[in-house]
């Protein structure tokens, strides 16, 4: 009973903080009224017109879709081509001073250049997105294939697999939790070079609407356009934590097994 209240404790607390902050600003909105200080009402209200009607279809749907796509490119080139540095290492003093000069680029710097290379499109803000989140997959993929049981490896060449099945029946798996904590990583970075793509050239997307409403100093839909990215990053968040535990759960009996051996 005392371990399951210790457990109940923090959660309490944590909701207990959110209600004072949230009754700490509604009071400010109401007692000093400020362009800056929307009350909560106006911002729960422009929170729910994002999520139904032509907004839906306008703000999030266009952010998602660049988001999925983005985010897809990036973990599977971060992988593919990790899995492949970290297991052929011949290849590493051949491409891994191109990817390091790479990664030290800051993916907000690289906006201009792709502004100019692919013009105020679509496919200007996947490249973004996929330029911004490919390398915190790539480093984990090569971390986690070169920490891979030299046991296992043995076992493939005895049994003479080829390279390719080496990586992907042996590597991939045994590597498989480095790049679920790279791609969590990815995950985060993504939707920051979404809203930044989408605050140059845009016309659709949550990122030109939040920058179309601080234009027309429309705060409330300000607000509500940044709790509604975080909202999106939350639901990700946690379906990509189901999806690794449901992926990992054979690594977590194995562990087991070699903690009790």
């Amino acid at each position: 009973m005392t371990a399951k209240r210790n457990h109940i404790a923090p959660f309490v607390w944590q909701i207990c903080t959110i209600a004072a902050l949230l009754a700490l600003w509604q009071w400010a909105a109401l007692n000093h009224p400020a362009p800056h200080l929307p009350t909560l009402q106006n911002i729960a209200a422009g929170y729910l017109r994002l999520w139904h009607g032509d907004l839906l279809f306008t703000a999030i749907i266009p952010s998602m879709s660049r988001l999925a796509v983005g985010f897809f490119i990036a973990v599977a080139v971060g992988c593919v081509l990790g899995l492949m540095l970290g297991y052929l290492r011949e290849l590493d003093p051949w491409i891994r001073p191109v990817l390091e000069y790479l990664r030290f680029i800051p993916a907000v710097a690289i906006l201009p250049a792709a502004l100019l290379l692919f013009g105020p499109t679509d496919t200007m803000r996947v490249f973004v997105i996929a330029f911004g989140s490919v390398f915190p997959v790539l480093l984990a993929a090569i971390d986690g294939a070169r920490r891979v049981e030299p046991l296992l490896l043995e076992v493939a060449r005895v049994e003479r697999l080829t390279i390719p099945e080496r990586l992907f029946r042996v590597v991939l798996p045994a590597a498989m939790p480095s790049i679920f904590a790279g791609v969590r990583i990815a995950l985060s970075i993504a939707l920051v070079m979404m809203v930044i793509s989408e605050l140059i050239a845009a016309d659709n997307g949550l990122g030109f609407y939040i920058l179309r409403n601080q234009r027309l100093f429309q705060t409330a839909n300000v607000y509500a356009g940044v709790l509604t990215i975080g909202t999106i990053g939350l639901v990700l968040t946690l379906a990509l934590l189901a999806l690794e535990k449901r992926v990992l759960a054979w690594h977590r009996g194995w562990r087991g097994l070699a903690n009790a051996g």
